[in-house]
């Protein structure tokens, strides 16, 4: 199964999550959504082995505002737990990726929201199947302004904003954007998962 860490305040209310599990939907995928902490810690003492790959979902929250260590434990977890585990996280999910290995987050004077586009600047079996230039969405007030050292940068936008960070060897990938926001990107949410089932 995938793992999702939900990281919405409210999946009732949310936009992207829902849109993120009506795909996997489509695609057959066996899934366990999260929210909570003591969740996470049921499946990994229970299911650990059961786990393909896991997702840490974007959400409202900002890593550039104060936040209880309550509010991204979960996420934290499983990024340390999950060591042999393909794991990608999504906008919010992707910020805590990178400044769980050591990556800087900074505030953006203005909220980005909306499609933008996006320039590979490395391979990636995460997008194969894109244009070098593709449109994302996006929706996010906080910006990766430095990679993990351990981490490779696959794709920026044209204002040089970090988008994309991978570290095959630890099987971690973090994308700046949803890519269940659009159709067009989805391919990444299928290209993930074939890592995760080897089939790729």
């Amino acid at each position: 199964m995938i793992l999702i860490i939900d990281n919405t305040k409210n999946l009732n209310k949310a936009y992207m999550t829902p849109k993120l599990l009506k795909y996997l939907d489509k695609l057959n995928i066996k899934y366990k959504l999260v929210s909570k902490r003591d969740e996470v810690n049921f499946i990994l003492s229970q299911f650990k082995e059961d786990i393909y790959g896991c997702i840490l979902t974007g959400g409202p929250l900002c890593l550039s505002e104060e936040l209880t260590i309550a509010s991204i434990n979960k996420n934290i977890a499983v990024l340390l737990e999950l060591k042999n585990v393909p794991i990608l996280g999504i906008c919010f999910g992707f910020q805590i990726m990178a400044a769980s290995y050591g990556g800087e987050i900074q505030s953006m004077n203005n909220e980005d929201t909306g499609i933008f586009e996006i320039n590979k600047i490395n391979n990636s079996v995460l997008l194969e199947g894109l244009e070098n230039n593709f449109k994302v969405f996006q929706s996010h007030k906080d910006m990766v302004v430095k990679s993990p050292s351990s981490f490779k940068i696959t794709a920026k936008d044209n204002k040089n904003i970090i988008q994309i960070i991978e570290n095959v060897e630890d099987k971690r990938w973090g994308v700046q954007f949803h890519p269940e926001g659009l159709k067009e990107t989805q391919i990444i949410l299928k290209n993930f998962i074939a890592i995760c089932y080897n089939t790729y």
